[in-house]
């Protein structure tokens, strides 16, 4: 079958130009209906193409050497609160490859975990219509999948990163237009599944055909340099962003070595990133996956075989667990490497395995600083962590230093605005309620997940109310910290 992601960079355009690829991409539908062509294999084909381009395209965003945009409200991938993000510097694993920026990690690993999101609501949605096990294994979707594979691997190492096309893009500008895409056809998948139910794979081939279509024309008036919004809103949103930011203004290190460090501490930085996803982000995620999953499941199998509610759960979770990893990972390599370093006046936080300047200020603009109280791991490792404002208008930014493991050290280097860095003693008799409440919160959401009385609408329940459990108890657990004085 030939491959319809490829697009000629002629000089034509509008509906002229666009004929040769309207026609490829009706071919398969055109030999369906007319030629007795198999329709469960060429939709498995559409969808091992949508699919595998996201993964590839997270691969790609890593060698991405323009910042991310400030603003990515209005996109499907979003990482704003990922600390990694705004990462300076970058690795080089192996000399043949350009240098991987650790501030692309983010996208890469969010494109990866939508990309297993579509596989597994589009393989629900195709398993009620076809044996997808069975399909999987017939030559024309395997050859298909390797030379998609093999296809893309050749553009990039000949046109990404051969002709350095890397350095004139963002990570966000690479993986939002596949992710837009998927996400389209997903949307399509939902809305036409009445029809999918009616028509069988014929109407699911045709939804994809229909996708595709749009798909190929914002690409193509995208390619072809014409404005894609004089085509319409869905082709303007598909084609993706255009423009990526120029390269943030190096900071200066003087040539001279620092008169004072203070590195951070890395087993409390560890510890502080498992407990904040673990507090934070755990709840929340696991109350979207399985919404999601329950959505995906009653919208496209309704009575779900067990097999695949089963098989699509075991996905979930492994999906979950890798969220989870990469969050606290992110925060880990934010601050764990990151040795505060005083030149004359000023402060810059320097990252020591990057060996790159993350941010400076000027000691004597430091302000608002106070010790952070709330965090358990400093308690336990003896470290200290410290809030502060740096930069005044614009440049103003809310910033985080430490954990270090001498909060003296690092107050009298940089001349922080602390009176002391001792922290307040907790209130014991809170600290022990919320513990016991936690603890009850706990075994009494086992015994009603797993005891004889146990149903599918208790777990429902269960999962939905497990952020605010969540909550209640660590807002509990946060009043032990009395203020300081």
């Amino acid at each position: 079958m030939p491959s319809i992601a490829h697009h000629s960079r002629g000089t034509s355009s509008g509906v002229t130009g666009f004929l040769p690829i309207l026609i490829v991409n009706l071919i398969p539908l055109v030999g369906v209906l007319r030629l007795g062509w198999d329709p469960a294999t060429l939709a498995v084909v559409y969808a091992v193409e949508v699919v595998l381009s996201i993964p590839l395209a997270g691969v790609k965003a890593l060698f991405a050497a323009r910042p991310p945009p400030e603003d990515r409200e209005s996109g499907v991938i979003s990482v704003t609160e990922a600390p990694l993000a705004s990462k300076r510097g970058a690795v080089r694993p192996v000399t043949w490859l350009p240098p991987i920026h650790l501030r692309n990690i983010p996208f890469a690993a969010a494109v990866c975990g939508a990309a297993a999101w579509i596989t597994l609501v589009v393989g629900v949605a195709f398993s009620q219509e076809f044996n997808v096990p069975a399909l999987f294994s017939r030559p024309a979707v395997l050859a298909s999948g390797l030379a998609l594979v093999a296809g893309q691997t050749i553009d990039i190492a000949r046109d990404y990163v051969g002709r350095q096309r890397y350095a004139e893009t963002s990570p966000y500008a690479v993986v939002e237009t596949p992710m837009r895409r998927a996400f389209f056809l997903v949307f399509a998948l939902f809305a036409l599944s009445p029809l999918n139910a009616a028509g069988g794979g014929v109407a699911v081939l045709a939804a994809f055909v229909v996708v595709k279509l749009l798909v190929e024309w914002s690409s193509f008036r995208a390619t072809h340099g014409d404005d894609a919004s004089s085509s319409g809103r869905v082709s303007s949103w598909l084609a993706g962003p255009a423009d990526s930011p120029d390269q943030p203004e190096p900071i200066r290190v003087p040539d001279a070595e620092p008169g004072a460090q203070v590195p951070a501490h890395c087993r409390t930085t560890v510890v502080t990133a498992v407990l904040k996803t673990l507090t934070s982000v755990a709840p929340v995620y696991a109350t979207g996956f399985f919404v999601v999953w329950i959505a995906g499941l009653g919208l496209f199998v309704g009575d779900a075989p067990g097999a695949v509610v089963v098989g699509s759960g075991v996905a979930v979770f492994a999906i979950y667990l890798g969220a989870l990893t990469v969050n606290a990972a992110g925060f880990a390599l934010t601050y764990a490497p990151v040795e505060y370093r005083r030149y004359g006046d000023r402060l810059i936080a320097y990252d020591t395995w990057l060996d790159e300047p993350q941010w400076a200020a000027s000691v004597d603009r430091l302000r608002d600083a106070s010790v952070v109280h709330t965090r358990l791991p400093d308690r336990a490792f003896g470290t200290r962590t410290i809030e502060l404002t740096t930069g005044f208008g614009d440049d103003e930014t809310e910033r985080s230093v430490g954990p270090v493991a001498d909060g003296e050290a690092l107050v009298s280097t940089f001349d922080l605005p602390v009176r002391s860095t001792d922290l307040p003693p907790m209130d014991r008799r809170i600290a022990v309620v919320a513990v016991g409440v936690g603890s009850a919160v706990g075994v009494s959401a086992v015994a009603w997940l797993v005891g004889p009385w146990r149903s599918s609408s208790g777990l429902v329940q269960g999962i939905v109310l497990l952020p605010f459990l969540v909550w209640s108890t660590w807002l509990l657990w946060r009043r032990a910290y009395t203020e300081p004085e």
